[in-house]
């Protein structure tokens, strides 16, 4: 069936979120190298427990930092510094987005991103992503996260949309094989290049 929707991960396709190694190299100084929480975190975002409780939304965003000021003892300066690290525009992938604002043109598109309570904040407030898709979908703000059919059923019903007209891009394998499962087409963002004509591939075979 022809493709009418697209949607697009935020957090390492449209942002390419921060290279954590930068932070392990803190880990010692900032005093949590032996919490087995940020441990987990670094090693794995994806498995982490601590993220899975920010993307349900059962941990508020900013709990995290104010956790990390009061337990290691970390001068507000040196916070302020790694927020705007971790939220810099420098790391909007400018290309995506572009390629974003293409397809909405022609195609209904949407972001469904599994992230906390600030990220809309973020999307809409610092990089105007609402102008390029009909509906921004966050796990936080719905108690539900990827790869959870749940969620993929609330975008659905949000955008009036099929799974088998839909098409989703990821860069986490695991949500890719449950959008498949879903019904829906998907494909995994490994680079610009790849997923930018993988994408226009499927679109190619609608014609």
């Amino acid at each position: 069936m022809t493709i009418k929707t697209i949607i697009f991960d935020f957090g390492g396709v449209i942002y390419m979120t921060p290279n954590l190694q930068w932070l392990n190299r803190w880990k010692r100084v900032l005093g949590f190298d032996d919490d087995p929480r940020i441990v987990e975190m670094l090693a794995n975002p994806n498995e982490s427990q601590l993220v899975r409780e920010i993307c349900l939304g059962k941990i508020p965003e900013d709990q995290i930092w104010v956790m990390m000021a009061e337990k290691w003892h970390i001068k507000p300066d040196l916070i302020g510094r790694l927020r705007r690290h971790v939220f810099s525009k420098r790391h909007l992938n400018k290309t995506m987005v572009k390629f974003l604002m293409a397809l909405h043109k022609d195609y209904q598109t949407a972001i469904l991103s599994n992230a906390g309570n600030q990220a809309r904040r973020l999307m809409e407030g610092t990089f105007h992503l609402d102008r390029c898709v009909e509906d921004i979908i966050i796990s936080a703000e719905e108690g539900l996260i990827k790869p959870g059919h749940e969620i993929f059923q609330i975008t659905m019903d949000r955008l009036g949309a099929e799974p088998e007209t839909t098409l989703l891009l990821d860069d986490y394998l695991e949500n890719v094989l449950a959008a498949r499962d879903f019904g829906m087409k998907a494909v995994q963002f490994i680079n610009n290049q790849q997923a930018i004509q993988t994408i226009r591939d499927y679109l190619d075979e609608e014609v």
